[in-house]
């Protein structure tokens, strides 16, 4: 069951009348691709030190530690998620715009 916001993504893209499967289908996309543009946007901010403790925070797999040590290393971290967010829909939107064009 899709929650308020992601209903909200989804009319903000004009998704939302696709059917359940295929908006979690593209849901998951869609997060996948902002994690993979945090994950890239960190490590370009991280010290060759800070890279090599990402990698062991990351062997662990504990999505908490993970979490923990983006926000102790980087101090505008949840201001570049929210960034990244607003980035990745403006570029969905227009996508979506050219594509129903």
């Amino acid at each position: 069951m899709a929650t308020q916001l992601q209903q909200d993504v989804f009319k903000e893209l004009g998704l939302q009348d696709l059917p359940s499967d295929r908006q979690e289908e593209i849901l998951v996309a869609m997060t996948e691709i902002i994690l993979k543009r945090i994950t890239l946007r960190v490590l370009e901010r991280l010290g060759e030190k800070q890279r090599a403790e990402f990698d062991a925070v990351c062997a662990s797999g504990d999505q908490e530690k993970i979490n923990q040590f983006f926000l102790d290393s980087i101090p505008d971290y949840e201001k570049m998620i929210g960034d990244e967010i607003v980035r990745f829909k403006t570029e969905m939107g227009e996508t979506v715009d050219a594509l129903l064009a």
